[in-house]
């Protein structure tokens, strides 16, 4: 049969219907967009590349979606391939429409010729745009750019950012990402219009060589793009990107987008930022920083408005990186009544409109882009404005008639817009509505429907530009795939959305929340904060709190700590509404443990939020029984009693772990266990049994423990750390200084080894507080600046104090002691504010140390009193000895030298301190106490009695004979020996 004997194919363009003789094609929106193109250019050949930027012009795909849509039509025609009778392949070339057509038909009842695109009317922003491509020039040699496009509701930030993008687009090698930020009525996705920017880019021609680098560079950022990577590649990207910290993602995306310029320069859009999530603005502000060559621009819009009524941190990142040059700012502000003049001339050319029609236009819309376009919309949707016979456009009436006519606000044209719709068409939309700001055509479906017709009807208001925007294609796990769309504007999404009865909304929002489930499966944690929103707005408690702990813990992967936070505080008021049971106790506990981790990140485990979180998840367990939040739990706890100084009830705590542990033999929680009682036995006092505790923790600490894989509730510094550094502490104490250091160093390269600034500072205080008491000046002054910049960056409260400590004491022993003893001073009253007490004998007996120093025997008294009290309420023993030592050397200051009673006063110090270290076998801590009393004998005329003392202590030493001390023991002993 040749082609001229086939049924000819006619197009309804109105419905977007395609007919093959008498029978109606089942296509696709897309199928028919790419059918109806090549029957317009039949008479030539179509190559692929003009069907890609025509048919898909509003997002990029690859060669694969062409495909499938002539696959698609060939199937719907039935026309084979081999022997084609309406579409005809060029090999290599593109495809041309061979068969016969019918007279199309269609109807402009609703859709009113409007002559020019938006693009090429854009008026008014000469100077902006002239400042993007300098921008960009200066993106091209490497110097990195970060430009935010400001402005109010409908001033034409997106216009102008798509104009932009038409005029360089992905020509001479520049690609183009785009992300959107989507309101999401609450706590959003972390780093969403990221991985949608980078999905996009993935997806182009060319993408190849992202996924490349991404593979390379940042596969943390590739584990969560799973569409970009075949089935057999997925598990080697999730080993590599095991136990990744926030600080290594934002790190190995900015790397690897610097990696991607080498070879071309790349534009990034986000859009819409006041609705951004915080990683994604902690993100831009690392990229804006960084100092190497990178031929990357990135364009941010918002509304300055939102970002300032919400507290929004985009506002804070903006002004610091403004401070230092590594960000402008572009801000738009209204049209002139002359440039409202000149978008008439340029969309109505040669038009012969009267030249008041601009001032009053302008005067009625104060020159706001959105709503000057809208209004000119409107009028030539009702006649007023004509396109006569000769060709030329009027004014139907006099110019002031249209200040009477047209709608007052910005809400009242967009309901005019709506209502000129069709009433099937205003249905899908208010669907949509309820979907999102962004939404697959498959979800609004769920509104009851159907599938095709809601895509057909969204993709032809598309076409039109008519509220809606194409962007692309959802394809879901079930195998569903659908167009996706959005809203043009914000303003169509809220007026829509407030159009929907409260009842139907919520009855709609669970429909799709159930949609999305079934079309997800068990990915749908993948988007568990788009369902737990649906299911909260549609009243499914249950399942909202359900989704909002996956979206917690998926927060907790990224370390987007306040996100976790929030969606853990929603998921717990959705619980609220449910009645008490066993059930609802179980979904309480597990948001607790993910409130809990969220929270000790941000506010340190002392905090009162974390106390009070971890004390009713310890309840629940109660309540619960036997759980596997029960571990996590008890570590929380553990770690906040420590902090706290609470160290009896951390010991019971790490007691309740080490039962949990031990019968299931799991090296992860033996070694938790084992660090847990270890840590709180060392504050206690009982260095014997904290060693041992603390030795087993490290047996236990296998590769796992060690390296990244850690557990979502567990992340903050894992015992091969907390142990090592421990256990050194505990060595130290007990007279072994060089296997001290051992551990210390262990401890440094395993915190080195993580990629995680907590861990690596954590470490580094804590050593350097074991090479202070060595008195090893450098030493101490290397780690706390190796600490002080990641401290700094991530604002580490509790971790702070202790450098300031340390650099108070270094200023005083460099003879600074007034601003040593103000900084250690300030370090312990922001230690106090924090929640945090463990160190506070040892941080108070070191101010009294600096007070003597500079000669205050009143002030050095009264905190030493202040510290005796606070070890004695407490029963905080690791630092009892030395605090009696130091009472005794106050009291040879405060009273005569000669005097009988600070002598004999200063003596029962002594012999107290010697007798407790004696107790706690701390060895070193007898010695100092030791050196202390002889010296005293000695000063007495009681040589002999001070050698026999000193060197018995000093006698017991093994290692470690260049420290401080026993070096001073030393010199003693053989001053004392020569004098007796």
């Amino acid at each position: 049969m040749s082609s001229h004997d086939c049924p000819a194919v006619r197009l309804e363009l109105e419905n977007e219907w395609a007919w093959c003789g008498a029978r109606r094609l089942a296509l696709t929106p897309r199928a028919f967009a790419v059918l109806r193109y090549l029957v317009e250019h039949r008479a030539r050949l179509i190559t692929k590349a003009e069907l890609l930027t025509t048919v898909w012009r509003d997002t990029i795909v690859s060669d694969a979606a062409l495909s499938s849509c002539i696959r698609d039509l060939r199937k719907a025609l039935g026309d084979p391939s081999s022997a084609p009778r309406y579409i005809q392949t060029a090999h290599r070339r593109g495809f041309r429409f061979i068969g016969p057509v019918a007279a199309p038909t269609a109807s402009s009842a609703t859709c009113p010729s409007v002559p020019s695109s938006p693009s090429s009317t854009l008026v008014g922003r000469e100077a902006e745009l002239a400042r993007l491509h300098a921008l960009l020039g200066c993106a091209m040699q490497g110097q990195r750019q970060l430009v935010f496009v400001t402005g109010e509701l409908g001033i034409g930030k997106t216009a102008l950012v798509e104009l932009f993008l038409a005029q360089v687009g992905d020509a001479n090698g520049r690609p183009v990402g785009r992300g959107q930020c989507v309101d999401q009525y609450g706590a959003g996705e972390a780093y969403l219009p990221v991985l949608e920017a980078l999905g996009r880019l993935g997806r182009t021609t060319g993408g190849e060589r992202l996924v490349e680098v991404l593979t390379q560079h940042a596969p943390t950022w590739l584990e969560q793009l799973p569409g970009l990577l075949k089935d057999r590649e997925i598990e080697a990207v999730r080993r590599r990107a095991q136990g990744a910290t926030r600080e290594r993602m934002l790190r190995e995306l900015v790397e690897a987008l610097d990696a991607l310029t080498v070879e071309a320069p790349l534009v990034i859009v986000m859009e819409d930022l006041h609705w951004s999530d915080t990683p994604t603005i902690e993100l831009l502000g690392m990229l804006a920083r960084r100092r190497e060559p990178s031929r990357v621009l990135i364009l941010g819009t918002y509304r300055p408005a939102d970002v300032a009524a919400a507290a929004h941190p985009l506002e804070r990142m903006k002004y610091e990186l403004r401070l230092h040059g590594h960000c402008e700012e572009i801000s738009l502000g209204f049209l002139s009544a002359p440039a409202v003049g000149e978008y008439l001339a340029r969309r109505f050319p040669g038009h012969a409109l009267p030249s008041e029609l601009a001032l009053v236009l302008h005067r009625n819309t104060e020159g706001n882009p959105l709503f000057l376009v809208n209004t000119i919309d409107d009028l030539v949707a009702q006649g007023q404005l004509r396109d006569d016979v000769d060709g030329r456009w009027r004014l139907s009436g006099r110019p002031e008639d249209v200040a009477w006519w047209a709608p007052k606000t910005l809400w009242q044209l967009a309901e005019k817009q709506i209502e000129l719709l069709k009433s099937d068409e205003q249905a899908i939309l208010e669907a949509a509505s309820v979907a999102g700001a962004e939404f697959s055509a498959a979800a609004v479906a769920a509104a009851g429907l159907d599938p095709q017709q809601a895509d057909q009807r969204c993709e032809a208001l598309a076409r039109r530009s008519q509220l809606l925007r194409a962007v692309g294609v959802a394809e879901w796990p079930d195998g569903t795939i659908a167009g996706r769309y959005a809203f043009i504007h914000a303003l169509y999404h809220q007026v829509l959305y407030a159009r929907v009865a409260i009842a139907a909304r919520v009855a709609l929002h669970l429909k799709t929340a159930e949609r999305l489930e079934r079309g997800w499966g068990e990915r749908a944690g993948e988007i568990a904060g788009e369902l737990a929103m649906h299911f909260e707005l549609g009243r499914d408690f249950e399942r909202a709190a359900r989704y909002r702990r996956r979206a917690g813990e998926h927060a907790l992967h990224q370390h987007a700590y306040r996100e976790a936070a929030a969606h853990a505080t929603r998921g717990l008021e959705a619980l609220r509404a449910l009645p008490d049971s066993p059930h609802r106790a179980g979904r309480e506990l597990g948001l607790q443990v993910t409130l809990g981790a969220a929270l000790a990140a941000t506010e340190g485990y002392g905090a009162p939020d974390v106390a009070r979180t971890y004390a009713r998840a310890w309840e629940l367990c109660s309540q619960v029984g036997e759980t596997p939040e029960l571990v996590p739990v008890l570590r929380g706890l553990g770690r906040f009693y420590v902090v706290r100084g609470e160290f009896q009830t951390a010991r019971n705590v790490g007691a309740h772990l080490l039962a949990v542990a031990e019968p299931r033999r799991d090296p992860t929680l033996l070694a938790m266990a084992h660090n847990a009682l270890g840590v709180a036995t060392l504050y206690a006092g009982d260095f014997q049994a904290a060693l041992v505790h603390l030795e087993q923790g490290l047996e236990w600490s296998d590769s796992e423990t060690r390296g990244a894989a850690r557990s979502l509730v567990s992340r903050l510094v894992p015992p091969a750390v907390t142990c090592a550094i421990h256990a050194a502490w505990a060595l130290w104490m007990l007279g072994y200084p060089e296997r001290a250091g051992i551990r210390a160093r262990d401890a440094l390269a395993v915190a080195r080894s993580l990629d995680d600034p907590f861990s690596l500072s954590y470490a580094c205080h804590l050593a350097a507080a074991l090479h202070h008491w060595r008195r090893e000046h450098d030493v101490v002054q290397a780690l706390e600046d190796e600490a002080l910049a990641p401290d700094r960056e991530h604002g580490f409260a509790l971790l702070l104090t202790s450098g300031v400590m340390h650099r108070g004491w270094l200023l005083a022993e460099r003879g600074q002691s007034e601003d040593g003893l103000a900084q250690m001073q300030q370090g312990l009253a922001t230690y106090r504010e924090i929640g945090a007490a463990a160190m506070c004998p040892a941080f108070l007996g070191l101010v009294a140390e600096v007070q003597h120093t500079l000669g205050r025997p009143t002030e050095a008294r009264s905190t030493m009193a202040e510290a005796m009290s606070v070890a004695r309420q407490s029963g905080r023993h690791y630092w009892e000895a030395e605090l009696h030592r130091l009472t005794g050397v106050l009291s040879l200051q405060t009273g005569a030298p000669t005097s009988d009673d600070a002598r004999a006063a200063a003596e029962s110090s002594f012999r107290r301190a010697i007798d407790i270290a004696r107790r706690q076998h701390a060895r070193w801590l007898e010695l100092r106490a030791a050196k202390s009393l002889s010296r005293l004998w000695a000063d007495h005329g009681h040589a002999a009695r001070a050698h026999a003392l000193l060197s018995g202590v000093y006698g017991w030493f093994t290692e470690g004979f260049d420290t401080a001390d026993l070096r001073e023991a030393k010199s003693l002993l053989d001053s004392l020996a020569g004098a007796s």
